[in-house]
């Protein structure tokens, strides 16, 4: 406890300063440059649920069953005509049956969980070219994890923006609160020597617009991961052992998503966009997603959105499932999101806008309530494992 107290007093006391650096070059600017924008608001709810029977918890056996509540909001000020400012704060809870198996006793501590996350960041155009950048740091914080990290973009357009270059790097630094099984914590675990993680990402994207129906997006990424990559109370059996071992992965992985994406307006108010991505890691995970949407406009205020989405994976290297690993493995997980799948998801999504405007204060102008989105959708994995999952999203403008 006393660990994850002075883990959430920094994570704390870091969200502070953040949120000092990030509102201090907002608090100068003239009153006729905010008033030339609206302020964006815009709030989220999330609702997941899911169940399995396939939790590395307990050794990739056991139930997965989790629901988790999420409320996010986004609040982009602008300083002047050229550059804003955005904050960002999450808030979730989760409650997990199978990390309750952590420790023998039911209903204990490790059944719910909270998670509290900050972002802050600057934005800004050059207007006479249309290039823009942005930059943003912030962090998370849970029970037995804290993360905090760096972000920055840039946004290069030419031929009368026609075509356009996205470039984005993020960096994450974390930090484990090492929480081992129940049945292993008098044990020693000699090949976990450090308690941190570490991720970089750098994302490539190109953008063009083929004629005013078509447009497309080329992306590439490459990320690098090292620390402690396993996650501690993941449990893994082996025959012949008694007591189990914990998850042991290697310290390094470097990640390659390669994808496209292709938007095309059929006319009458009928839209196609349709997302490729392959994926490679070096666990030896290979993975290919195909995504449909077909947006259909009713009226100027009313958009339907039926979506599809189609997985396959091929396992890691690393996994077996419950007693199958050899014992002589220097790398195990019986974790199945590592494992050979394929899934399916089938939703819908509705979209009202404009919906409403109001008067403010005298000379201070009009608010409005831009959108409305509602989306529900069913997930199914050929492992068994199942979900539901649905979201509402409201979008202002002051």
């Amino acid at each position: 406890m006393k660990i994850l107290t002075n883990t959430l007093r920094r994570a704390l006391t870091t969200a502070t300063l953040l949120a000092a650096m990030a509102t201090q070059p907002a608090a100068q600017p003239a009153p006729d440059s905010i008033s030339r924008a609206p302020i964006d608001v815009n709030i989220l709810f999330n609702y997941y649920t899911q169940d399995g029977d396939n939790s590395a918890v307990t050794g990739g056996k056991g139930t997965e069953e989790l629901t988790d509540y999420d409320t996010h909001i986004t609040i982009y000020v602008p300083v002047d005509s050229a550059s804003r400012l955005s904050a960002e704060a999450g808030f979730n809870t989760y409650s997990s049956a199978s990390t309750d198996r952590i420790d023998s006793r039911m209903s204990s501590a490790s059944s719910s969980d909270i998670r509290a996350n900050v972002q802050l960041g600057w934005e800004q155009e050059r207007p006479e070219t249309k290039q823009a950048y942005s930059w943003g740091m912030g962090g998370s914080v849970e029970s037995d994890y804290l993360s905090m990290n760096l972000r920055g973009s840039y946004y290069l357009p030419w031929r009368e923006e026609q075509s356009a270059l996205y470039v984005e790097a993020q960096a994450f630094f974390g930090r484990w609160v090492l929480y081992f099984p129940e049945e292993l914590r008098d044990t020693i675990q000699p090949f976990i020597t450090t308690d941190r993680r570490f991720s970089y990402h750098l994302n490539l994207q190109y953008q063009h617009i083929l004629n005013r129906r078509t447009s497309f997006a080329l992306s590439s990424g490459l990320s690098f991961q090292h620390g402690l990559l396993s996650t501690p109370f993941h449990r893994v059996y082996f025959p012949g052992e008694e007591l189990p071992r914990i998850e042991r992965l290697p310290a390094y992985r470097w990640q390659w998503p390669v994808s496209i994406r292709l938007h095309y307006f059929a006319g009458s108010g009928l839209a196609t966009r349709f997302f490729y991505r392959y994926y490679l890691d070096g666990f030896g995970t290979q993975s290919h997603t195909a995504e449909l949407e077909f947006p259909l406009k009713l009226s100027p205020t009313f958009t339907v959105i039926p979506v599809y989405r189609f997985h396959r994976q091929r396992a890691s290297r690393y996994f077996q499932p419950y007693l199958s690993h050899r014992p002589d493995d220097v790398f195990y997980t019986s974790d199945y999101d590592l494992s050979t799948f394929t899934s399916h998801k089938v939703g819908i999504g509705i979209q009202l806008r404009p919906i409403w405007r109001w008067r403010l204060l005298e000379k201070t102008g009009t608010g409005e309530l831009t959108r409305i989105t509602l989306r529900i959708a069913h997930y199914r994995r050929s492992d068994g494992l199942q979900a539901w999952m649905g979201s509402m999203m409201w979008g202002w403008k002051f």
